[in-house]
Protein backbone atom coordinates (compact mmCIF):
# COMPACT_ATOMS: atom_id res chain seq x y z
CA UNK A 1 0.00 0.00 0.00
CA UNK A 2 1.31 3.42 -1.00
CA UNK A 3 -0.43 6.56 0.18
CA UNK A 4 -1.32 8.70 -2.84
CA UNK A 5 -3.34 11.80 -3.66
CA UNK A 6 -4.89 13.17 -6.84
CA UNK A 7 -1.50 14.50 -8.00
CA UNK A 8 0.56 11.33 -7.44
CA UNK A 9 -2.09 8.73 -8.38
CA UNK A 10 -1.25 8.80 -12.09
CA UNK A 11 2.48 8.41 -11.47
CA UNK A 12 1.91 5.57 -9.00
CA UNK A 13 -0.19 3.75 -11.63
CA UNK A 14 2.67 4.03 -14.13
CA UNK A 15 5.13 2.57 -11.63
CA UNK A 16 2.73 -0.24 -10.65
CA UNK A 17 2.29 -1.13 -14.33
CA UNK A 18 6.00 -2.08 -14.43
CA UNK A 19 6.13 -3.71 -11.01
CA UNK A 20 4.81 -3.28 -7.49
CA UNK A 21 7.42 -2.66 -4.81
CA UNK A 22 7.59 -5.12 -1.92
CA UNK A 23 6.75 -4.13 1.63
CA UNK A 24 9.13 -1.44 2.97
CA UNK A 25 11.05 -1.19 -0.30
CA UNK A 26 11.86 2.22 -1.74
CA UNK A 27 8.92 3.52 -3.76
CA UNK A 28 10.30 5.18 -6.93
CA UNK A 29 7.12 7.16 -7.60
CA UNK A 30 8.32 10.47 -6.04
CA UNK A 31 11.34 10.43 -8.37
CA UNK A 32 9.17 9.42 -11.34
CA UNK A 33 7.18 12.65 -10.91
CA UNK A 34 10.22 14.50 -12.31
CA UNK A 35 12.04 11.92 -14.44
CA UNK A 36 9.05 10.65 -16.46
CA UNK A 37 7.76 13.98 -17.84
CA UNK A 38 11.29 15.34 -18.29
CA UNK A 39 12.48 12.36 -20.34
CA UNK A 40 9.31 12.72 -22.40
CA UNK A 41 10.18 16.38 -22.98
CA UNK A 42 13.69 15.45 -24.12
CA UNK A 43 12.08 13.44 -26.94
CA UNK A 44 9.26 15.94 -27.52
CA UNK A 45 11.15 19.24 -27.36
CA UNK A 46 8.82 21.74 -29.01
CA UNK A 47 7.66 24.74 -27.00
CA UNK A 48 4.64 25.29 -29.28
CA UNK A 49 3.24 21.78 -28.94
CA UNK A 50 4.25 21.79 -25.26
CA UNK A 51 2.20 24.94 -24.68
CA UNK A 52 -0.86 23.30 -26.24
CA UNK A 53 -0.42 20.25 -23.99
CA UNK A 54 0.07 22.40 -20.90
CA UNK A 55 -3.00 24.54 -21.65
CA UNK A 56 -5.16 21.45 -22.25
CA UNK A 57 -3.99 19.84 -19.00
CA UNK A 58 -4.42 23.11 -17.09
CA UNK A 59 -8.03 23.26 -18.30
CA UNK A 60 -8.60 19.75 -16.93
CA UNK A 61 -6.97 20.63 -13.60
CA UNK A 62 -8.89 23.87 -13.07
CA UNK A 63 -12.22 22.22 -13.95
CA UNK A 64 -11.56 18.81 -12.40
CA UNK A 65 -14.63 18.94 -10.14
CA UNK A 66 -16.98 19.74 -13.04
CA UNK A 67 -15.38 17.12 -15.27
CA UNK A 68 -15.30 14.40 -12.60
CA UNK A 69 -18.68 13.10 -13.78
CA UNK A 70 -17.19 12.29 -17.21
CA UNK A 71 -14.21 10.31 -15.93
CA UNK A 72 -16.08 7.01 -16.36
CA UNK A 73 -15.71 7.40 -20.12
CA UNK A 74 -12.86 5.17 -21.27
CA UNK A 75 -11.24 7.71 -23.62
CA UNK A 76 -11.80 10.86 -21.55
CA UNK A 77 -11.06 9.04 -18.30
CA UNK A 78 -7.51 8.32 -19.51
CA UNK A 79 -6.83 12.02 -20.04
CA UNK A 80 -8.61 13.00 -16.83
CA UNK A 81 -6.67 10.58 -14.61
CA UNK A 82 -3.39 11.69 -16.19
CA UNK A 83 -4.10 15.42 -16.22
CA UNK A 84 -1.22 16.25 -13.87
CA UNK A 85 1.16 14.05 -15.88
CA UNK A 86 0.17 15.84 -19.09
CA UNK A 87 0.58 19.22 -17.36
CA UNK A 88 4.15 18.45 -16.30
CA UNK A 89 4.98 16.94 -19.69
CA UNK A 90 3.76 20.12 -21.38
CA UNK A 91 5.72 22.41 -19.02
CA UNK A 92 8.94 20.42 -19.48
CA UNK A 93 8.37 20.33 -23.27
CA UNK A 94 8.22 24.13 -23.29
CA UNK A 95 11.57 24.22 -21.47
CA UNK A 96 13.33 21.72 -23.74
CA UNK A 97 11.73 23.36 -26.78
CA UNK A 98 13.36 26.64 -25.81
CA UNK A 99 16.69 24.82 -25.41
CA UNK A 100 16.28 23.25 -28.86
CA UNK A 101 15.03 26.66 -30.12
CA UNK A 102 12.14 24.84 -31.73
CA UNK A 103 8.56 26.11 -31.94
CA UNK A 104 6.42 24.32 -34.52
CA UNK A 105 9.69 23.53 -36.37
CA UNK A 106 10.64 27.23 -36.42
CA UNK A 107 13.35 29.02 -34.45
CA UNK A 108 13.28 32.24 -32.45
CA UNK A 109 15.92 34.88 -33.10
CA UNK A 110 15.58 36.76 -29.84
CA UNK A 111 19.22 37.64 -29.11
CA UNK A 112 20.55 37.76 -32.65
CA UNK A 113 22.76 35.09 -34.17
CA UNK A 114 26.35 34.86 -33.01
CA UNK A 115 27.43 34.18 -36.59
CA UNK A 116 27.83 36.73 -39.37
CA UNK A 117 25.64 35.91 -42.36
CA UNK A 118 25.94 37.55 -45.77
CA UNK A 119 23.55 37.05 -48.67
CA UNK A 120 24.99 36.48 -52.14
CA UNK A 121 22.77 36.93 -55.17
CA UNK A 122 23.56 34.64 -58.07
CA UNK A 123 24.89 36.32 -61.25
CA UNK A 124 22.60 34.44 -63.62
CA UNK A 125 19.25 34.50 -61.82
CA UNK A 126 18.55 37.04 -59.16
CA UNK A 127 15.88 34.76 -57.68
CA UNK A 128 18.35 32.31 -56.18
CA UNK A 129 19.94 33.60 -53.00
CA UNK A 130 22.66 31.71 -51.12
CA UNK A 131 23.82 32.45 -47.60
CA UNK A 132 27.43 32.24 -46.54
CA UNK A 133 28.40 31.96 -42.88
CA UNK A 134 31.83 33.07 -41.68
CA UNK A 135 33.72 30.32 -39.85
CA UNK A 136 34.67 32.73 -37.07
CA UNK A 137 32.24 34.11 -34.52
CA UNK A 138 30.90 37.55 -35.42
CA UNK A 139 30.47 38.03 -31.67
CA UNK A 140 32.78 36.89 -28.90
CA UNK A 141 30.16 34.78 -27.14
CA UNK A 142 27.78 32.01 -28.22
CA UNK A 143 24.00 32.29 -28.33
CA UNK A 144 22.87 33.02 -24.73
CA UNK A 145 20.18 30.33 -24.41
CA UNK A 146 19.45 27.33 -26.59
CA UNK A 147 20.58 26.66 -30.14
CA UNK A 148 21.66 29.46 -32.41
CA UNK A 149 18.89 30.13 -35.00
CA UNK A 150 21.55 30.05 -37.75
CA UNK A 151 21.31 26.25 -37.62
CA UNK A 152 17.97 26.51 -39.43
CA UNK A 153 19.96 27.52 -42.54
CA UNK A 154 22.71 24.94 -42.20
CA UNK A 155 22.84 21.97 -44.56
CA UNK A 156 24.01 19.74 -41.71
CA UNK A 157 21.26 20.88 -39.35
CA UNK A 158 19.75 17.41 -38.88
CA UNK A 159 23.17 15.84 -38.45
CA UNK A 160 24.06 18.29 -35.69
CA UNK A 161 20.71 18.40 -33.87
CA UNK A 162 20.20 14.62 -33.98
CA UNK A 163 23.72 14.07 -32.65
CA UNK A 164 23.18 16.63 -29.89
CA UNK A 165 19.83 15.15 -28.85
CA UNK A 166 21.14 11.58 -28.96
CA UNK A 167 24.15 12.40 -26.79
CA UNK A 168 21.96 14.29 -24.34
CA UNK A 169 19.58 11.32 -24.18
CA UNK A 170 22.50 8.96 -23.49
CA UNK A 171 23.74 11.15 -20.63
CA UNK A 172 20.28 11.38 -19.06
CA UNK A 173 19.53 7.69 -19.66
CA UNK A 174 22.75 6.44 -18.05
CA UNK A 175 22.21 8.82 -15.13
CA UNK A 176 18.66 7.50 -14.75
CA UNK A 177 19.82 3.86 -14.75
CA UNK A 178 22.57 4.61 -12.25
CA UNK A 179 20.05 6.31 -9.98
CA UNK A 180 17.84 3.21 -10.08
CA UNK A 181 20.78 0.99 -9.12
CA UNK A 182 21.53 3.31 -6.19
CA UNK A 183 17.92 2.93 -5.00
CA UNK A 184 18.36 -0.85 -5.09
CA UNK A 185 21.45 -0.41 -2.90
CA UNK A 186 19.33 1.33 -0.24
CA UNK A 187 16.91 -1.61 -0.36
CA UNK A 188 19.74 -4.09 0.15
CA UNK A 189 21.14 -2.09 3.08
CA UNK A 190 17.73 -1.72 4.75
CA UNK A 191 16.93 -5.43 4.52
CA UNK A 192 20.55 -6.35 5.40
CA UNK A 193 21.06 -8.32 2.19
CA UNK A 194 24.84 -8.26 2.13
CA UNK A 195 25.01 -10.89 -0.59
CA UNK A 196 22.88 -8.75 -2.93
CA UNK A 197 25.26 -5.83 -2.47
CA UNK A 198 28.34 -7.81 -3.53
CA UNK A 199 26.64 -10.14 -6.03
CA UNK A 200 24.22 -7.67 -7.69
CA UNK A 201 24.92 -4.02 -6.93
CA UNK A 202 28.72 -4.05 -7.34
CA UNK A 203 28.90 -5.91 -10.70
CA UNK A 204 25.99 -3.85 -12.07
CA UNK A 205 27.83 -0.62 -11.25
CA UNK A 206 31.09 -1.98 -12.70
CA UNK A 207 29.48 -3.02 -15.99
CA UNK A 208 27.38 0.14 -16.37
CA UNK A 209 30.19 2.58 -15.58
CA UNK A 210 32.95 0.77 -17.48
CA UNK A 211 30.98 0.86 -20.75
CA UNK A 212 28.25 3.47 -20.68
CA UNK A 213 29.77 5.61 -17.93
CA UNK A 214 32.92 5.82 -20.04
CA UNK A 215 30.79 6.78 -23.05
CA UNK A 216 29.20 9.62 -21.05
CA UNK A 217 32.67 10.77 -19.99
CA UNK A 218 33.81 10.79 -23.63
CA UNK A 219 30.73 12.78 -24.68
CA UNK A 220 31.69 15.59 -22.30
CA UNK A 221 35.36 15.19 -23.20
CA UNK A 222 34.58 15.65 -26.90
CA UNK A 223 32.33 18.63 -26.21
CA UNK A 224 34.93 20.41 -24.07
CA UNK A 225 38.38 19.36 -25.28
CA UNK A 226 38.01 18.71 -29.02
CA UNK A 227 38.32 21.97 -30.96
CA UNK A 228 39.30 23.18 -34.42
CA UNK A 229 43.01 22.80 -33.59
CA UNK A 230 42.50 19.12 -32.80
CA UNK A 231 40.63 18.63 -36.08
CA UNK A 232 43.38 20.36 -38.04
CA UNK A 233 46.17 18.35 -36.39
CA UNK A 234 44.46 14.94 -36.45
CA UNK A 235 42.31 15.20 -39.56
CA UNK A 236 39.04 15.18 -37.64
CA UNK A 237 37.67 13.40 -34.58
CA UNK A 238 36.47 9.82 -34.42
CA UNK A 239 32.76 9.11 -34.04
CA UNK A 240 31.85 8.09 -30.50
CA UNK A 241 29.62 5.33 -31.89
CA UNK A 242 32.57 3.85 -33.79
CA UNK A 243 34.70 4.25 -30.67
CA UNK A 244 32.18 2.26 -28.61
CA UNK A 245 31.97 -0.49 -31.25
CA UNK A 246 35.75 -0.54 -31.58
CA UNK A 247 36.14 -1.14 -27.85
CA UNK A 248 34.80 -4.67 -28.44
CA UNK A 249 35.78 -5.42 -32.04
CA UNK A 250 39.38 -4.23 -31.51
CA UNK A 251 39.70 -5.56 -27.97
CA UNK A 252 43.32 -6.39 -27.16
CA UNK A 253 44.75 -4.47 -30.12
CA UNK A 254 47.89 -2.43 -29.30
CA UNK A 255 47.87 1.35 -29.43
CA UNK A 256 48.93 2.88 -32.74
CA UNK A 257 51.97 5.09 -33.10
CA UNK A 258 51.32 8.84 -33.38
CA UNK A 259 51.83 10.35 -36.85
CA UNK A 260 51.61 14.04 -35.94
CA UNK A 261 53.14 16.50 -33.54
CA UNK A 262 50.37 16.16 -30.94
CA UNK A 263 51.53 12.70 -29.85
CA UNK A 264 47.96 11.35 -30.15
CA UNK A 265 47.60 8.25 -32.37
CA UNK A 266 45.17 8.53 -35.31
CA UNK A 267 41.56 7.73 -34.52
CA UNK A 268 41.99 8.44 -30.80
CA UNK A 269 41.10 11.31 -28.49
CA UNK A 270 43.98 11.13 -26.01
CA UNK A 271 47.24 9.33 -25.34
CA UNK A 272 46.74 5.89 -23.80
CA UNK A 273 43.10 5.65 -24.88
CA UNK A 274 43.44 2.11 -26.25
CA UNK A 275 44.98 0.79 -23.01
CA UNK A 276 42.17 2.37 -20.98
CA UNK A 277 39.46 0.92 -23.24
CA UNK A 278 40.99 -2.58 -23.12
CA UNK A 279 41.00 -2.41 -19.32
CA UNK A 280 37.38 -1.23 -19.14
CA UNK A 281 36.14 -3.93 -21.53
CA UNK A 282 38.04 -6.60 -19.58
CA UNK A 283 36.45 -5.72 -16.22
CA UNK A 284 33.02 -5.37 -17.89
CA UNK A 285 33.31 -8.88 -19.36
CA UNK A 286 34.41 -10.25 -16.00
CA UNK A 287 31.44 -8.60 -14.30
CA UNK A 288 28.95 -10.56 -16.46
CA UNK A 289 29.69 -14.11 -15.17
CA UNK A 290 30.25 -12.68 -11.69
CA UNK A 291 26.75 -11.16 -11.73
CA UNK A 292 25.19 -14.29 -13.23
CA UNK A 293 26.79 -17.01 -11.09
CA UNK A 294 27.90 -15.61 -7.74
CA UNK A 295 24.52 -15.34 -6.00
CA UNK A 296 23.16 -18.74 -7.16
CA UNK A 297 26.38 -20.53 -6.13
CA UNK A 298 26.57 -18.86 -2.71
CA UNK A 299 22.89 -19.47 -1.96
CA UNK A 300 23.19 -23.09 -3.10
CA UNK A 301 26.14 -23.64 -0.75
CA UNK A 302 24.28 -21.92 2.11
CA UNK A 303 21.25 -24.12 1.51
CA UNK A 304 23.37 -27.30 1.57
CA UNK A 305 25.05 -26.19 4.81
CA UNK A 306 21.67 -25.45 6.35
CA UNK A 307 20.34 -28.90 5.40
CA UNK A 308 23.37 -30.57 6.95
CA UNK A 309 22.97 -28.54 10.14
CA UNK A 310 19.29 -29.46 10.47
CA UNK A 311 19.73 -33.16 9.69
CA UNK A 312 21.41 -34.29 12.94
CA UNK A 313 19.33 -36.40 15.38
CA UNK A 314 17.39 -34.45 17.98
CA UNK A 315 17.17 -31.21 15.98
CA UNK A 316 13.36 -31.16 16.00
CA UNK A 317 13.30 -31.76 19.77
CA UNK A 318 15.75 -28.87 20.23
CA UNK A 319 13.55 -26.53 18.21
CA UNK A 320 10.49 -27.61 20.16
CA UNK A 321 12.24 -26.88 23.45
CA UNK A 322 13.01 -23.38 22.25
CA UNK A 323 9.36 -22.77 21.47
CA UNK A 324 8.28 -24.12 24.85
CA UNK A 325 10.64 -21.73 26.58
CA UNK A 326 9.13 -18.85 24.50
CA UNK A 327 12.54 -18.00 23.15
CA UNK A 328 12.51 -15.78 20.10
CA UNK A 329 13.88 -17.54 17.03
CA UNK A 330 16.17 -15.32 14.97
CA UNK A 331 14.86 -14.33 11.54
CA UNK A 332 17.59 -16.25 9.72
CA UNK A 333 16.56 -19.43 11.56
CA UNK A 334 12.88 -19.14 10.75
CA UNK A 335 11.52 -21.74 8.38
CA UNK A 336 11.75 -20.35 4.86
CA UNK A 337 10.26 -21.41 1.55
CA UNK A 338 11.75 -24.31 -0.34
CA UNK A 339 14.99 -23.38 -2.03
CA UNK A 340 14.75 -23.22 -5.86
CA UNK A 341 18.07 -22.73 -7.63
CA UNK A 342 16.32 -22.34 -10.99
CA UNK A 343 14.34 -19.28 -9.89
CA UNK A 344 17.48 -17.62 -8.58
CA UNK A 345 19.37 -18.30 -11.82
CA UNK A 346 16.52 -16.86 -13.89
CA UNK A 347 16.39 -13.79 -11.62
CA UNK A 348 20.13 -13.22 -11.99
CA UNK A 349 19.89 -13.76 -15.77
CA UNK A 350 17.32 -10.96 -15.92
CA UNK A 351 19.66 -8.69 -13.95
CA UNK A 352 22.55 -9.66 -16.22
Amino acid sequence: YNKVNKFTTGFQNIVDAFGVASYREVNPTPYTIITFPFLFAVMFGDCGHGMIMAMFALFLVLNEKKLAAMKDSEMFGTFYSGRYIILLMGCFSIYTGLIYNDCFSKSFNIFGSSWHVTAEIGPETREEVSLSVDRDFDKHNPYPFGLDPIWQLALNKLTFTNSYKMKTSIVLGVTHMMFGIILSYHNHVYFKRTLNIWACFVPEVIFLMSIFGYLVYMIFYKWIMIDSKFHAANGGAESLLLMLIGMFTNFGAPEKNPVNGTGIPPGQFYIGEKHMENFLVAIALLAVPYLLLTKPIVMYMRNRAKKRATSFPGFEELEMSKLLKDEEVPRDEEKSEEFEIGDIVVHQAIHT
